[in-house]
């Protein structure tokens, strides 16, 4: 039994080199992110939550 399909043009079987770079690009985009997100978002309170009562000692 034999495909009926045609075989595809050996341009097609490799990654375009537009496509590598988008892709090196998201992943850059996505490690960028994780990045900030340690540096500060563990930092940063939660959105809706009271801020901080301020203290000031007086003598």
């Amino acid at each position: 039994m034999t495909s009926s399909h045609p075989k595809p043009a050996a341009s097609d079987e490799t990654l375009a080199a537009g496509r590598v770079v988008r892709w090196i690009a998201l992943a850059g985009v996505i490690l960028f992110s994780v990045a900030l997100y340690f540096e500060f978002g563990l930092h940063t309170p939660p959105f809706g939550s009271a801020p901080g009562a301020t203290t000031s000692s007086s003598p």
